[in-house]
């Protein structure tokens, strides 16, 4: 800091900012002398542990099964809207093999909204079938 900041600082009453301590420098070490030959190296590889590969699981999926299990389901989740009186209910498409879900009017029974919509499924229904006859094979 030069005098006339000094003197500047002292006028403003400021504090003097104390100046930070430097780092300490160290020499670098010297190098180290080599008096005798280089260690004796060996050939032999150091031993590896054995690895154990994990057999693959094996998945059997049941398609009756997989599609029961997903009737339960649906058939307790519409037992608890109607329980608390909500106007929702689901079911599953077996044609397309997908979940529809219908909002009811609850008092009375009007379907407000069904998803995916009727008239798509219409259309999926209709594509489905001409897929038939254009192909003649089942996959």
């Amino acid at each position: 800091m030069s005098a006339d900041s000094s003197s500047a600082v002292a006028a403003s009453g400021m504090a003097r900012a104390t100046p930070l301590p430097q780092p300490m420098q160290t020499a670098a070490p010297a190098p180290a002398e080599r008096t005798s030959a280089p260690a004796a190296v060996t050939s032999a590889a150091p031993a590896r542990p054995e690895v154990l590969v994990p057999k693959k699981a094996e998945l059997t999926l049941d398609p009756q099964a997989r599609a029961r299990d997903v009737h339960e389901a649906i058939a307790n989740i519409n037992e608890q809207m109607q329980r608390n009186g909500h106007g929702l209910a689901f079911s599953v498409d077996e044609t397309l093999n997908r979940t529809v879900i219908k909002v009811t009017n609850s008092e009375s029974g009007e379907v407000v909204r069904q998803i995916p919509d009727e008239s798509l499924l219409r259309v999926a229904h209709n594509l489905d079938r001409i897929a038939g006859l254009l192909k003649d094979e089942t996959i």
